[in-house]
């Protein structure tokens, strides 16, 4: 049989614990479909032709318009990411652009916020075979 002071205490961490698993649920539900993690992986920088669509995770990125996707560098190098299909393109950089002066370096984070629905390619302008798509709905 427990004692009052120590099924008082059992009774408070048991709040707390139910208390905190529910405020994460909540947290989760609430940020689905308005923020979306995405990370440059782990050796990004180095893979070449067809494996660059492996550099960003996931891949496509789902997002729902007024969502915003926070891109996380996991790699050893800094990298940008481009709204584009690559340098040459005309549309290069007109839905968002993390810009080559302040590049993204490893452990840091670049945001954008979608306000229109489409599919947008998008690259690395330092790393230009590294390629991913956003899906806005």
């Amino acid at each position: 049989m427990l004692k009052p002071k120590r099924l008082l205490i059992v009774g408070i961490v048991a709040a707390l614990v139910m208390t905190l698993g529910i405020a994460s649920i909540t947290a989760s539900v609430s940020a689905q479909g308005a923020a979306v993690a995405a990370t440059m992986v782990p050796g990004a920088s180095t893979l070449l032709g067809a494996a660059g669509s492996k550099a960003f995770s996931p891949d496509p990125i789902n997002v729902k318009v007024g969502g915003t996707v926070t891109w996380t560098n996991k790699d050893s190098q800094a990298h940008t990411v481009v709204s584009g299909t690559g340098s040459t393109d005309p549309n290069k950089g007109k839905v968002f652009d993390s810009g080559l002066t302040t590049l993204i370096q490893p452990g840091k984070t670049f945001s954008h916020t979608f306000t229109t629905a489409g599919t947008i390619p998008y690259f690395c302008q330092i790393h230009p075979a590294m390629v991913g798509k956003i899906i806005v709905t």
